[in-house]
């Protein structure tokens, strides 16, 4: 989670669900767009109903990030 503001978020990108954002999960949503898949799927990370480049960009900016999931 993160501090926007005055209210806190969670990152998003992880696509695959192995803890880290990567490439790997840049793969899938860029396959995914190519394809133009749309509706309720995992890949789509702003849930327009569209698979595009602007879920690419929450992926490519965490994954640049280094943003993975840290556990005790």
């Amino acid at each position: 989670m993160v501090l926007v503001g005055s209210d806190y978020a969670f990152y998003s990108g992880d696509v695959n669900d192995d803890g880290f954002v990567d490439g790997a999960d840049g793969l899938l949503i860029d396959n995914d767009a190519f394809n133009f898949v749309s509706g309720y799927v995992v890949t789509d990370l702003n849930c327009d109903g569209t698979v595009d480049g602007s879920d690419a960009v929450f992926a490519d900016n965490n994954a640049f990030a280094f943003i993975g999931i840290v556990r005790p």
